[in-house]
């Protein structure tokens, strides 16, 4: 079973790379982080807020099942590069 925590940060601390787009997530730019556990893995993914909805977009489409890495992606698109 997975569990996910989810976190909305108004502005990033640090320079961050988004796990979708692969792009940067500069100082000041807000962002989305969730953190993910399953039993013997874990991990965080920090998406600009337009990827998110992007990789909600494709999680629909593909009923939840799909691989991906990052900057397979278009930021803020389910387009790939």
């Amino acid at each position: 079973m997975r569990t996910f925590h989810h976190q909305h940060i108004k502005a990033s601390r640090k320079r961050r790379q988004c796990d979708w787009c692969g792009e940067a997530i500069e100082i000041g730019q807000s962002y989305e982080s969730y953190r993910w556990a399953r039993p013997g893995d874990s991990g965080t993914v920090r998406q600009h807020p337009e990827c998110i909805l992007a990789m909600q977009q494709m999680a629909e489409r593909e009923d939840w099942e799909f691989d991906w890495s990052p900057g397979d992606f278009k930021r803020g698109s389910i387009d790939e590069r």
